[in-house]
């Protein structure tokens, strides 16, 4: 019964951090006048994140709206070199679509059309994990961009599973579209952040030792 309430209550505590985080992507987003604003605020969700994973008991870290405030201060620049970069290559391959799908995919035009479908598979395998990249690794935009598409070729099955955890979320919300005003970004950013923690792409810090296994200055 202990057991059962502990998980109800670190679940209460999650749900409760998640909602926050939302409720800071969103006092951001506009923020930044939604253009500037949304990828830094995006950016700065997996900064949370990823401190909750490195430092979840660090006793000096700032309050959540101080934190996410900083994070999104951060990353001002560079999360948005990421994103419309990422922007961009979308707009062009929906319009390279749009000029096949006008002129009628036969012959060279219907092999050019499957590397489209292959190239925006690609590029949504790089956008599911590019923002929890960005935030674990200092490194500019380029880098981070770069290691993306390192992570869809090298790690193929880490990046499917990434894309697969983000598109079910989404299909969640599709279905339940009460939990998007609710949850928004911070779901799936959890999620997709769990996966690649999980996979061992992102190195976990190294576990200090406990009190028993230090060696005192006797058996030194």
């Amino acid at each position: 019964m202990l057991r059962l309430l502990g998980w109800h209550t670190r679940a209460g505590e999650i749900g409760l951090r998640l909602f926050l985080l939302n409720l800071l992507w969103l006092l951001y987003t506009l923020r930044g006048g939604v253009v500037v604003g949304v990828f830094p605020a995006t950016a700065a969700v997996h900064a949370v994140l990823r401190r909750d994973v490195m430092r979840p008991d660090d006793p000096h870290r700032a309050p959540l709206r101080a934190e996410f405030a900083a994070a999104w201060r951060a990353e001002l620049g560079s999360a948005n070199l990421i994103g419309y970069a990422l922007t961009a290559a979308w707009a062009l391959l929906l319009v390279e679509h749009r000029l096949l799908t006008t002129a009628g995919a036969q012959g060279l035009a219907a092999g050019v059309a499957a590397v489209l479908w292959f190239a925006a598979a690609v590029l949504f395998l790089a956008c599911a994990s590019v923002w929890m990249l960005a935030a674990h690794f200092d490194e500019g935009p380029l880098a981070t961009l770069r290691r993306a598409a390192v992570l869809v070729l090298a790690r193929p099955l880490t990046a499917i599973g990434t894309a697969a955890v983000l598109a079910v979320t989404l299909c969640v919300y599709y279905v339940v579209p009460g939990l998007i005003p609710v949850f928004g970004v911070a779901v799936p950013a959890l999620l997709t952040s769990a996966w690649l923690w999980r996979s061992g792409v992102l190195p976990r810090p190294a576990k200090e030792p406990r009190p028993s296994q230090v060696p005192s200055h006797s058996q030194v």
